[in-house]
């Protein structure tokens, strides 16, 4: 061959051509989120907009059933230790918050998404991927649950009464059967402070604007949420001898059951005769 002579590649043209179109079209359909350059993951405590809230309820409009998976419960009950328990309380302690913690984790909520084309292509058309959404997921249930707050409820107060409670009950080293039966009641009854603690914690954090966002979808959000959601989260957990004080106990500068009367006529007297018991 002569140094003139031009050198001849045989190249497999179609069948390239073939395997990029392929190549284009699998990414187009099922890896399209790599081409998302922010994937970051909101927290509850970052801001969010009204524009945030309507597209999330868009791609929810557009999963199977119109409606988000069955989400496990955001807060969970007080504490009800087996009387029977070994560990020490301090380490009950530590393994309740650690549970209360977990439940604000968005990669559990990741799994139970659905596999559905139509809603990876709606999340594609938002601009999320599914770990942003079951963010989102967490992010507008904190600020709903927020926007149920009352005037009344100090969060800051049950914070500060709930690090208190969480701190002395961390001193207790001693197994939890170990305890005689009175003291184990006191335990588990300050025990409902670390819910409690838990709770405004989490929802002191949520920006105001996230609450005023999902205030205006509320109606549109509501349905897709569980009921504990937009429910009032310290309402079925409220000390309700501690608030409204111990039926009949005398307050100071009451009137002293010394100086109260009784009057016959207006006495209501009973007259049946008392039932035998067998």
């Amino acid at each position: 061959m002569s140094a003139s002579s031009p050198i001849v590649v045989q190249r497999p043209f179609r069948r390239s051509v073939a395997i990029v179109l392929a190549s284009l079209t699998v990414c187009a359909t099922g890896c399209g989120d790599v081409q998302l350059k922010d994937r970051t993951v909101k927290r509850i405590d970052e801001p969010i907009s009204a524009a945030n809230v309507r597209a999330y309820v868009e791609v929810v409009r557009h999963m199977p059933g119109k409606k988000l998976p069955n989400l496990p419960p955001l807060f969970l009950p007080p504490p009800e230790w087996n009387p029977e328990r070994t560990l020490p309380v301090s380490d009950l302690v530590d393994s309740e918050l650690l549970a209360l913690e977990e439940r604000w984790d968005y990669q559990p909520l990741v799994q139970l998404l659905p596999e559905s084309r139509t809603f990876d292509r709606w999340l594609l058309r938002k601009r999320m991927t599914r770990e942003q959404f079951a963010g989102m997921t967490l992010v507008i249930a904190a600020a709903l649950s927020r926007s149920t707050i009352r005037p009344d409820q100090d969060l800051d107060e049950i914070i500060a009464r709930g690090e208190a409670t969480r701190n002395e009950l961390r001193k207790l080293n001693v197994p939890f059967n170990s305890l005689p039966p009175a003291m184990m009641h006191d335990v588990l009854h300050q025990a409902a402070w670390l819910t409690r603690y838990d709770r405004a914690e989490r929802l002191a954090s949520v920006p105001v604007e996230n609450v005023n966002a999902v205030t205006r979808y509320f109606d549109q959000l509501a349905p897709l949420f569980p009921p504990t959601v937009t429910e009032n989260p310290f309402d079925t957990i409220t000390d309700r001898l501690e608030v409204e004080g111990v039926p009949f106990e005398e307050l100071p500068g009451g009137e002293s059951l010394d100086v109260l009367t009784w009057d016959k006529a207006m006495a209501i007297v009973g007259r049946d005769e008392p039932t035998m018991q067998p």
